[in-house]
């Protein structure tokens, strides 16, 4: 406890330089100081500057050009709800909130291989020289990142940048269709349209699955439509399980849930056929409540992913215009909006799906 302590103390003591705006420049030139989106405590939002070091031989600096919020797992950090943060909020705050963006390369150390200045790339987490933050957090709302190869891939000079600041999306939802075993022909519903319920619903389309999706926000409905599933249902107007049968009379092969709302699993349950899967693809603060009997006799199997795939494999995605980020984003700040920007994912979350941050 006496490291949470000073790192405490030391945000108390303004350790940070806290700023309204930032106007970008090499940090390599003049402090090595770069902007980043902080949150100080449970429910604030702070725009700091945080030191950037030189890049070791074996990692890079990369410039971020867009960095992309992923709205659920955001959410659940900065209201300390995830994985009960709200029980030891000095051991996990403050902290750089993201883990996706995208940028380009201005420095490559001398052992790095298969990276050079100026490639187009996607990259998670950062390295930085400040006693507080450097155990905390996931790093990714920074306008400049020092990182190793492994948290780095390199994208096609014609990659559409603020698309790939999402990379994640499609990397999680491609680990939950995998490890679910969605195969050609299933018939798969998913359940929640944010962003991650949105690439499921692609990636099972690839795989040659039939796809119904289900929100209670008519927006994502209508995206989902246009581009993410085969049929889309707004479940406060229509009944779900009746436009599921009507596709296949015995129920769905696989439900993906994506809403994070554990008490829903009943009905999952009931929306699948026997020997169905369920995949839970959200994050669910609240324990389950598990009514054995109708599940056993589903002989249902279930599924937690909670996790992404290798992101070289969803480089090809991108390149080849697999999936479909860009109609998604309905929302860009410049960085120093962040406060602007948390607003709309913690109180209006039914407003917004892609939202990224422009470090141009």
């Amino acid at each position: 406890m006496h490291g949470v302590a000073e790192r405490a103390s030391a945000y108390a003591a303004t350790a940070y330089h806290v700023i309204e705006e930032f106007r970008y420049v090499n940090p390599f030139d003049m402090m090595k100081k770069s902007p980043a989106i902080i949150c100080p405590k449970p429910n604030e939002i702070d725009l700091v500057e945080v030191t950037i070091p030189e890049p070791k031989p074996n990692e890079v600096a990369v410039r971020t050009l867009f960095s992309g919020i992923s709205a659920g797992t955001e959410r659940w950090t900065i209201t300390a709800r995830y994985n009960h943060w709200d029980q030891a909020v000095a051991d996990h705050f403050p902290f750089v909130p993201g883990y996706q963006r995208s940028g380009v390369v201005e420095a490559v150390g001398s052992e790095v291989q298969g990276f050079a200045v100026g490639d187009h790339v996607f990259s998670r987490g950062a390295r930085v020289e400040d006693p507080v933050l450097l155990a905390h957090g996931y790093l990714g709302h920074i306008g400049y990142a020092i990182v190793e190869p492994d948290s780095l891939w390199k994208l096609s000079p014609t990659a559409d940048m603020e698309e790939a600041s999402h990379w994640q999306m499609p990397a999680v939802g491609a680990h939950g269709v995998r490890l679910i075993d969605v195969r050609p022909g299933d018939l798969v519903v998913v359940i929640g349209q944010g962003l991650i319920g949105q690439l499921s619903a692609q990636i099972a389309r690839l795989r040659g699955a039939t796809v119904v999706s289900a929100d209670v926000v008519q927006k994502r409905v209508d995206l989902s439509a246009l581009h993410s599933a085969d049929v889309a249902v707004n479940s406060r107007q229509e009944d779900l399980a009746q436009v599921v049968r009507q596709y296949q009379a015995e129920g769905a092969d696989v439900v993906i849930d994506t809403t994070g709302i554990s008490s829903m699993f009943d009905y999952w349950v009931s929306l699948i056929r026997r020997e169905g899967r369920i995949c839970l693809q959200g994050y669910y603060p609240e324990p389950f409540h598990i009514e054995f009997h109708p599940t056993h006799e589903k002989r249902a199997t279930v599924a937690f992913p909670c996790s992404r795939e290798d992101p070289a494999t969803i480089v090809p995605l991108f390149e080849r215009h697999k999936i479909r980020i860009k109609p998604l984003i309905t929302h860009r700040f410049p960085y120093h909006k962040a406060k602007e920007a948390y607003d709309l994912v913690l109180n209006r979350p039914e407003e917004a799906l892609g939202i990224v941050f422009d470090w141009s």
